[in-house]
């Protein structure tokens, strides 16, 4: 079942007031973000600071799904393309017989600033990129992007701190040398041939699975929505709620990892896209700490749900090598413990 009125998604928070000093202000939109992030782990938010993404950019951005086929083969991962060198950043195409169909790239800190690389860890590698006379403008608008989505993702984490009573510096430390990645998606229409052998299992009503239904692994997502509604996160009574794209916003969720450091005072969402026939895009930042990060229970919180210490370049490397679009790659990196 689909609800259509869930009023902490039916409207967005302004955020502004994060950028400016402790006031009555600032402390209610604390309140209503972490509200939303307790009871749903989804929000809608707008008033973002030093934030230039218009509609042109956007066209910039996900002109990168025109590139010829290839040029995206240069782009791709050494999975699905065995010459490339790259394994864990950059290009996935489509797969069919999937529950997952979408295609897309992701790209890592490299994009904004210099990443030393380990020759044994595929979390360091670079990101291929198209290159400038293919794509004029690209690189840099993927790169405002990013370091726009940094800024807005340790704001976030802040207010965050701030409602957990704890410093609310005490996050800053761990995005210091983010390994934040910036996903472009594209979902196209599904065709008999994608469905494979269990067209069944992929209906859903009247429309169709896009992609599997999930909760996110790590902190923070930021999505930035086309105009076509598909994402729909799950609520608590079981019903499935579609969020409408809305001008001037963004749409957040919380992962598994920040539930759990949260010690649950934050809801990580299972949340699924489908598909009504029409091709969609979307922009996920997903807010990452530094591969070197020892992420360990806060003191404050109590040890209702204490956990064993450890890397997140460890964590990340072990869930998600488990996705559809990771295949192939468990085994090409080491544990630092």
């Amino acid at each position: 079942m689909i609800s259509k009125n869930f009023s902490a998604l039916s409207k967005y928070i302004n955020i502004s007031s994060l950028y400016g000093p402790d006031n009555k202000e600032r402390k209610n939109t604390d309140k209503a973000i972490f509200k939303a992030a307790n009871e749903i782990g989804f929000l809608k938010i707008s008033g973002l600071q030093n934030f230039q993404f218009n509609e042109r950019s956007k066209k910039i951005l996900l002109s990168i799904f025109k590139l010829p086929k290839e040029s995206k083969k240069k782009l791709c991962r050494w999975y699905f393309e065995n010459s490339n060198q790259n394994v864990y950043r950059g290009w996935f195409p489509l797969q069919n017989g999937l529950p997952t169909y979408k295609q897309g790239i992701d790209i890592g800190p490299d994009l904004v600033r210099e990443v030393i690389h380990n020759p044994n860890d595929p979390l360091t590698e670079r990101t291929p990129l198209p290159r400038e006379s293919e794509l004029p403008s690209w690189r840099s608008v993927a790169k405002d992007y990013y370091l726009s989505m940094e800024s807005l993702g340790l704001v976030i984490m802040q207010s965050i701190a701030r409602s957990l009573k704890i410093d609310p510096n005490y996050f800053d430390k761990y995005f210091y040398k983010s390994s934040s990645t910036l996903r472009l998606l594209h979902y196209p229409v599904r065709d008999k041939i994608s469905f494979g052998k269990n067209s069944d299992s992929f209906q859903i009503g009247d429309s169709y699975s896009l992609g599997k239904p999930h909760v996110d692994s790590g902190l923070l997502t930021i999505l930035h929505l086309d105009h076509v509604a598909r994402l729909q996160p799950q609520l608590k009574n079981g019903e499935w709620h579609e969020i409408e794209p809305e001008e001037g916003t963004l749409v957040m969720n919380f992962g598994r990892l920040l539930e759990q450091w949260s010690n649950y005072k934050i809801k990580a969402t299972v949340h699924r896209v489908i598909g009504y026939g029409q091709e969609r895009y979307s922009i996920p930042f997903f807010f990452e700490p530094s591969i070197d990060s020892l992420i360990k229970p806060i003191d404050e919180l109590g040890k209702i749900d204490s956990f064993k210490p450890f890397f997140y370049g460890d964590w990340l490397w072990e869930v998600t090598t488990q996705f559809i679009e990771q295949s192939g790659i468990k085994h090409l990196r080491k544990s630092t413990n």
